[in-house]
């Protein structure tokens, strides 16, 4: 026995969804004043290189430093 299933009102469901959804979110970028199509600019450090307290991975002042460049 064969379950039929009308495929083209889900199909046109799922439309309409994605659809308002996009809209939404250009119509809320917009609203706040920001390029729905420009790249984020937050922090895309990995989360290992993080520590607590918002130190970086290598210390500033245990990073070894360049040899200083003579001038003759």
């Amino acid at each position: 026995m064969f379950i039929l299933v009308p495929w083209k009102p889900i199909v046109l469901v799922l439309g309409l969804l994605s659809a308002l959804i996009l809209v939404s979110y250009f119509g809320s970028a917009l609203i706040n004043g920001k390029d729905p199509f420009a790249v984020t600019s937050g922090n895309w450090q990995h989360a290992t290189a993080q520590r607590k307290g918002g130190q970086s991975a290598v210390s500033h002042k245990s990073a070894p430093k360049a040899p200083a460049a003579t001038t003759r």
